[in-house]
């Protein structure tokens, strides 16, 4: 049957749980009795890797970090001689950042106040859905995308693309982690960015065929 071919239905059901998800979490119906056992769950572990891992692994989420990887993302595409990818990848994080502020004023869900479960370090602002999932997912999952289809197998390939979807994979529990967004914020943040980069690969491969064809001509 092929990826192509569950492509829209893939994105409908993401797109359908996300709205899902976020008509909960505007009036924070239910959640809390999922989110908050699964929260405590993800901070009961105190072990010195497991601590240092899903502490910093935010950094790069917060300024100046996020303003900095994204430009080192940028100008890495360019001087690789990628310049759609640049300008795609790194175009399409950003306004998939922007989506997600402004379902955030919509939505209008606090973030954990530290009633239920630990917060390490208050930050302002609404919580779902989490802007670092977002830009994680966005930025590093396009970059995995890259490497996995320029790149030569090797053992050098074969790191890069294992450290870019542990980057991605960790972000969420990091923030639950941290006490400063819900678990639902968190999947809800997958689902938005996964269907968005999915539709940035699509537009990508497109925009390949075209560029290719009137070399041809």
């Amino acid at each position: 049957w092929g990826f192509a071919h569950a492509y829209y239905p893939l994105l409908a059901v993401a797109l359908a749980l996300f709205l899902g998800l976020g008509v909960l979490a505007h009036g924070n119906q239910g959640l809390s009795r999922l989110d908050v056992p699964i929260a405590e769950r993800l901070q009961s572990g105190h072990w010195p890797l497991y601590d240092w891992v899903l502490t910093h692994e935010s950094d790069l989420g917060f300024y100046p970090g996020s303003v900095i990887t994204v430009l080192v993302v940028f100008a890495g595409l360019l001087a690789a001689g990628l310049r759609l990818e640049a300008l795609l990848g790194v175009g399409s994080t950003l306004l998939a950042g922007l989506a997600g502020g402004l379902i955030k004023q919509v939505v209008g869900r606090a973030r954990p106040s530290g009633a239920d479960i630990h917060v390490a370090g208050h930050v302002t602002g609404y919580s779902f859905p989490s802007g670092h999932v977002i830009q994680y997912t966005m930025l590093f999952g396009f970059c995995l995308y890259v490497v996995l289809v320029t790149w030569r197998r090797g053992a050098v390939r074969a790191v890069a693309a294992a450290v870019l979807a542990m980057l991605i994979l960790l972000v969420g529990p990091s923030r639950v982690y941290m006490g400063q967004h819900w678990p639902s914020d968190v999947l809800g943040a997958y689902l938005l960015a996964g269907g968005w980069l999915a539709v940035t690969i699509r537009m990508h491969l497109a925009l390949k065929a075209r560029l290719r064809r009137r070399t041809e001509l």
